[in-house]
């Protein structure tokens, strides 16, 4: 009965053991946060103080194949995105301790991002997004994002985040 008893309380502890309960998973979520504010405010050292130093595998949303980006600095970052201005929002993060020193983060990412080309108003994507723990803290390694859309027919709205 004993060993019962001890078996039940394992296996009722697994699911605290997993998404978002250990350390490094809530300090990932914290950081897929404050890069996605660091965006939203053109605050480039922010952002490059997030991405790794040795470079990051990056997959974007207009459909770009991977490639590999060496240069993640400020400079980079600014001379790549300035001009653009985004209000974007973090839904449905969830992180996953691959290892002591890897978490994948995925979340989606909706808004709006505007360069002087135009508006994207209903800027919705998914991001796969890996996190690697390197001597300075927790840097974005890799991520992907895959837009979401509807052949232009959906428009997002409140009761796409409310759960049933």
């Amino acid at each position: 009965m004993k060993n019962l008893s001890i078996f039940l309380a394992l296996f009722a502890s697994i699911p605290l053991m997993a998404d978002g309960h250990l350390d490094s998973e809530k300090a990932v979520l914290d950081l897929v946060t404050k890069h996605w504010e660091a965006r939203d405010n053109d605050d480039y050292q922010a952002q490059a103080d997030l991405m790794s130093p040795s470079g990051t595998y990056n997959a974007n949303s207009d459909g770009s194949f991977f490639r590999f980006s060496a240069d993640n600095s400020a400079d980079s970052i600014e001379k790549n995105m300035g001009g653009q201005s985004s209000s974007l929002n973090v839904k449905y993060p969830e992180a996953i301790a691959l290892s002591d020193d890897a978490v994948l983060a995925r979340y989606y990412l909706e808004g709006v991002i505007s360069n002087p080309a135009g508006s994207v108003s209903n800027y919705r994507t998914r991001v796969t997004h890996i996190w690697v723990k390197e001597s300075t803290g927790w840097k974005t390694k890799s991520w992907h994002f895959s837009p979401l859309h509807d052949g232009g027919r959906h428009i997002t709205s409140a009761a796409d985040f409310q759960e049933e």
